[in-house]
């Protein structure tokens, strides 16, 4: 098994941002249109989290607390 390095890491917090602020302007979008979204925020939040805790555990810890310290 592979464990992210820091450059890995970068990557997949940035990929993961990136899909937060996405989604959260796609709902907002929405919410502005009285549009009911198919995945409500809250779901999507929940799926994030979930997301997060397993590239957590693929994380090298060196890379790991580089990424809690400056994300």
């Amino acid at each position: 098994m592979t464990k992210f390095n820091i450059q890995d890491r970068i990557v997949l917090d940035e990929m993961v941002d990136t899909f937060r602020s996405e989604m959260n302007k796609n709902q907002d979008d929405a919410e502005t249109n009285n549009r009911r979204p198919i995945i409500t925020r809250e779901y999507w939040e929940l799926m994030i989290k979930e997301v997060q805790s397993k590239i957590d555990g693929f994380t090298l810890k060196k890379a790991l607390s580089h990424s809690k310290k400056y994300r």
